[in-house]
């Protein structure tokens, strides 16, 4: 049983300027106390959407084949096989989606060649949109020439709140190229006034981090962040990529591999001094006669319904109940001219509407979790029956959130339509007016994202993280004082350690049945790449002007259907590395977890190809960093509690007396051999798994590479 003591309570929030929450984390929504202590700003879960007339199958419904279907009339069984299986969106709601997601990049590619037209006034609308606050579509519209009011040619090709997701949508572009722009003028300066520097960015493999930071430091126009970093970092591999791309045309080589390109241009730099000559005029020419920046364009099928305050129709997007299945909730979305729509009678857009239909599987989560935590009880396993009623009761609430904004959506509406009639009920009117303020002062969701993915349409919708009280309902008063450390380990997933008194409290995670099957997948895309390689080289040879044949495409489909597999492996395994690591914190109250900082893993030559630390490639070490972040900011503790720190060593030191020990095969083992498994220390006599010895080593880290719940 878990010892409860007395939980650290969290902070009241300092009062700041409230603003609305978006799903690109610009934003916070008023009513989230809890966002401005953890800095989780939302939860988004995710809805795949069907057509109307599809029958969504139901897991754990007890459905069962219908015995007799070989007695039906053929038409009434494809008629039912049609319903229930095959593409969740018909092709007729797939085309209609498609012409909307192109007449929304459309809108968006406009505004944004718009601003580029003009060089100053892109720099002073960019200026602007740096520093300030709130939407960028309030500022972008109050520009003649991008205001909906006051260009025709706009109006009669969309309705105003959709125009308005545009400008907002392409406000955050503006705002991200032009930092960018400002960053590579910052680099292109100083590099230019220090040729060492322009020489160490050439010839080193990895750009140099103390580059990185001078230019993030010398450059006025961006907020000193940690995200600022990276941004640093794309700007001077851009840069790098362009001077290697010309000097290796210059020879007539192609770039080839990044590799590659680093060891021939070291080469050239040592052999030739031409060029770094060549190098030096091209940062001159660049700062004199400016970078030759392209203007971005918006291409990925996505929409962002976030330029309003509230769930309104008039938004371009409503929710209803559908009265005839279970938790089955209709999805409509306003088309703009000149795309044509399906009626629907659920909506108030007529016919200028697409309507689709998605599950709320919310109701019955709750329920599975909530029995499953009863036998848990029942046998004995207290942590996971407390894991499970938080789950219950964050999707319980999550559920409640939706239920209010859908509400609220048809509560204003009504009160619309009511005031505008002659023969109005001036005490229906009161009542309504009294709803809307108590579901307007309640939780709610955020404004959705609409992502199309191939054949796919999926609803992402941000929820509000859990309320510190809800969380305390469920985990009761503890206190967090501990820390633990997490280290990558060589043949499990991760190793975690915490020390308990004088002890220490150790924990191997792995998930072996899902890496063994990424792996099998990962060498089926290898042979299938090469062959559609070659197939493709093959069929561009012989004809040119022709379009893939489709045994061809066929191949390409696969090739692309084993990538998303692997993905969505990927994914899995950094959900459940992360929920082990996030509730073996919460079991042992660690309040602060380091994690080792991996960002240049390399492993040592003659091992690293085998190991389950070259298997999961870094991207994946860092999708298990964010996800263990974003699940203990849901339960409370701030930025997650989460660091990371230089690794040195700490496969190497004893973590008992501090001395340097060695790798040995196997338990009683004292012959040396890289990579082993175990850990041998000849000055203390300490053995133990190698892992769980780097693990406590991290504990002791004092010193953090970077800031909470982010790496450098």
């Amino acid at each position: 049983m878990i010892e409860k003591q007395a939980r650290c309570h969290l902070r009241e929030p300092k009062k700041d300027s409230s603003r609305q929450q978006t799903m690109d984390d610009k934003l916070i929504l008023e009513s989230s106390t809890t966002a401005k202590y953890t800095g989780l700003k939302y939860l988004v879960s995710e809805f795949r959407l069907n057509s109307v007339e599809r029958v969504i199958q139901k897991k754990g419904k007890g459905y069962r084949p219908d015995p007799s279907f070989r007695r039906d009339a053929v038409k009434q069984f494809q008629q039912r096989l049609h319903e229930t299986t095959g593409q969740k969106i018909n092709k007729l709601d797939l085309s209609i989606v498609s012409k909307y997601f192109e007449k929304f990049i459309e809108m968006v590619n406009e505004v944004l060649n718009r601003v580029y037209a003009d060089s100053y006034e892109f720099n002073r609308i960019c200026s602007d949109l740096a520093g300030y606050r709130g939407q960028g579509y309030v500022l972008l519209r109050k520009e003649p020439t991008l205001s909906y009011q006051h260009n025709p040619e706009i109006k009669a090709d969309t309705f105003e709140r959709l125009y308005r997701n545009a400008l907002e949508q392409a406000a955050r572009i503006l705002l991200s190229d032009w930092m960018r722009r400002q960053l590579l003028t910052t680099a292109l300066e100083i590099v230019h006034e220090d040729s060492n520097k322009l020489e160490l960015l050439l010839a080193r493999k990895r750009v140099p981090p103390g580059l990185i930071k001078e230019i993030r430091e010398a450059c006025e126009a961006v907020e000193k962040k940690g995200s600022v970093y990276y941004y640093a970092l794309s700007v001077l591999r851009q840069l790098r990529r362009t001077l290697d791309e010309t000097i290796l045309t210059d020879r007539g080589e192609p770039l080839r591999t990044r590799g590659s390109q680093r060891y021939r241009v070291k080469k050239y730099l040592k052999e030739n001094g031409r060029v770094m000559l060549r190098a030096k005029s091209l940062v001159e020419g660049w700062l004199t006669n400016g970078y030759p920046f392209e203007t971005p364009l918006m291409k990925s099928f996505a929409t962002d319904f976030s330029g309003s305050t509230e769930n309104m129709p008039g938004q371009g997007y409503w929710y209803s109940w559908d009265t005839e299945r279970e938790n089955e909730i209709f999805f409509s979305i306003k088309l703009p001219a000149p795309v044509e729509g399906k009626p629907h009678p659920d909506n108030p857009y007529r016919t200028k509407n697409l309507t689709l239909r998605f599950f709320d599987w919310f109701p019955r989560a709750v329920k599975r979790d909530l029995e499953k935590a009863e036998r848990a009880e029942k046998q004995g396993k207290h942590l996971r029956a407390m894991q499970l009623r938080f789950r219950a009761a964050k999707y319980a609430d999550q559920h409640h959130q939706l239920r209010n904004t859908i509400d609220l959506q048809h509560a204003t509406y009504q009160l619309a339509r009511l005031k505008n009639r002659s023969d109005r009920d001036e005490e229906t009117i009161a009542e309504l007016q009294e709803k809307i303020q108590r579901l307007r002062d309640s939780r709610r969701c955020g404004p959705p994202r609409l992502v199309k993915r191939r054949k796919r349409l999926t609803l992402q919708i941000p929820f509000q993280p859990p309320h510190p009280e809800l969380i305390d309902s469920i985990l009761g008063d503890r206190t967090y004082s501990r820390r633990a450390g997490a280290d990558r380990g060589i043949r499990v997933a991760i190793v975690l350690s915490t020390k308990n008194g004088s002890g220490y409290v150790d924990e191997l995670v792995g998930f072996d049945h899902l890496i063994d099957k990424r792996e099998l997948l990962r060498d089926q895309t290898r042979k299938l790449s090469s062959l559609v390689r070659k197939m493709r080289n093959n069929w561009e040879q012989k004809h040119p002007d022709m379009e893939h044949p489709g045994h061809l495409k066929k191949k390409e489909s696969l090739l692309d259907a084993h990538w998303r597999k692997v993905r969505m492996i990927d994914r899995e395994i950094a959900r459940l590395v992360a929920y082990r690591t996030t509730w073996f914190c919460e079991e042992h109250g660690v309040k602060t977890l380091y994690f080792e900082n991996l960002k240049s893993y390399k492993p040592p030559k003659g091992w690293g190809a085998g190991t389950l630390s070259w298997k999961l490639s870094t991207n994946l070490w860092a999708k298990v960093l964010d996800t263990t972040t974003y699940m203990r900011q849901a339960l409370g503790h701030k930025y997650g509690g989460v660091w990371t720190v230089n690794p040195a060593y700490t496969s190497q030191d004893c973590h008992a007396c501090g001395e340097r020990g060695m790798r040995v095969e196997k338990q009683g083992a004292r012959t040396k051999r890289p990579g082993g498994e175990y850990f041998y220390c000849p000055h203390c006599g300490s053995e133990l798994h190698a892992d769980v010895n780097a693990a406590r080593n991290i504990i002791d880290v004092y010193q953090s590479s970077t800031v909470a719940g982010r790496t450098a």
